[in-house]
């Protein structure tokens, strides 16, 4: 399976976001006021005209939220998916759900733009995220100029794509990599949209295309969603005694570790905080429980990310070869986290253990 994502759009800071849910509140207020119009009344010829009554006060516009929305526990049923892209939402949200986060609600429009783009990819023979003017299905180049053709404009986000699979197995594929891992275990999206293409081409097949994001035009939930308060703000994937964990990477691009074959690594094993924060690494050690040996592996973060696509929230243990079968592996983990607004550092520190397939 080839994993692909696009990076995040627009990269907005939070001044920048919370500035633009403001923007939101203040086009709202205008519409109401464009439609309030005076009337002056006068007096026979000759007399002082009547002052005009003074207008009514203008609405003060609420301030935008200061903080995101609870997790979404639950979601509307998705309505109009096939089988295939049923076990792909379904997938996706039971992972969330056990990680500790909030839930992704289904978006129409989204599922439209996703939707055209799996068929663009085989109508072109082409798995890429950027569309080509001119080209057969072209409905824009980037994920973001997709979705506001199809009626959503995005704050933020990405889009994920997997292929040759289908359902649950390709979400598999994106959440067992590294940056679409980054992509399905962030905290703040509240909406999907879910595309896939069953026909082959000469060199693709079966793309399955996400859509991870936030409405600009819902000033609420425009912010985001918090974390489950069970996790403490932070998220740590595979999860503390999770069992039956894969043994490889994947063949995820671009390569995380391009100084190695991708087909050699193992499964990274990852921590992620809120957007709004910079994790920096102590020490982040993962070994085989029983013998307490120590794997040797490579720690990607925002700042040392070979291909610049990671966010400061997330750091990711990449082993330098497959996880052994059978095993149980304990992490340990010793770092903090710094609010880029705030300047508010907080330690971090995370014990917990998996074990992998046997098979």
């Amino acid at each position: 399976m080839n994993p692909l994502r696009e990076a995040a759009w627009p990269p907005l800071d939070p001044e920048r976001r919370r500035a633009l849910a403001t923007l939101f509140r203040g086009v709202a207020g205008a519409a109401v006021l464009g439609g309030l119009h005076g009337c002056g009344g006068g007096g026979a010829s000759g007399d002082t005209p009547s002052p005009e009554p003074a207008p009514p006060p203008a609405p003060t516009p609420s301030p935008p939220p200061s903080a995101p929305i609870a997790a979404q526990m639950s979601v509307p049923t998705p309505v109009g998916y096939d089988a295939d892209r049923l076990a792909a939402f379904d997938r996706l949200n039971g992972i969330r759900l056990s990680a500790g986060l909030g839930m992704l609600a289904q978006s129409p429009s989204l599922d439209q733009a996703a939707q055209a783009h799996a068929a663009w990819i085989i109508a072109n023979d082409s798995f890429a995220h950027v569309e080509t003017a001119g080209t057969r299905g072209f409905t824009g180049a980037h994920w973001w100029d997709r979705a506001e053709a199809a009626g959503y404009v995005p704050i933020e986000g990405e889009e994920l794509m997997a292929g040759p699979t289908h359902g649950a197995a390709g979400v598999d594929a994106l959440v067992n990599s590294v940056y679409h891992r980054a992509g399905i275990l962030a905290f703040e999206p509240v909406d999907v949209g879910i595309g896939w293409a069953g026909g082959s081409a000469a060199d693709v097949s079966m793309p399955l295309v996400l859509e991870v994001t936030r409405p600009g035009t819902d000033p609420a939930r425009a912010v985001g969603q918090s974390a489950q308060a069970s996790i403490a703000g932070v998220c740590v994937w595979p999860t503390d005694g999770a069992v039956d964990v894969p043994l490889r990477l994947g063949n995820e691009s671009p390569n995380p570790v391009p100084t190695h074959d991708v087909a050699t690594l193992g499964l990274p094993v990852s921590l992620i905080t809120d957007e709004e924060t910079t994790i920096v690494v102590e020490s982040f050690v993962v070994s085989e429980a029983t013998s307490g040996i120590a794997l040797p592996g490579q720690i990607l973060t925002g700042a040392n990310d070979p291909n610049s696509l990671l966010p400061r929230s997330f750091v990711a243990f990449v082993p330098l070869a497959p996880l052994s079968a059978g095993t149980a592996c304990r992490v340990d983990f010793t770092g903090t986290a710094t609010g880029f607004l705030t300047g508010v550092q907080r330690a971090v520190q995370r014990s917990w253990t998996f074990t992998t397939t046997s098979a």
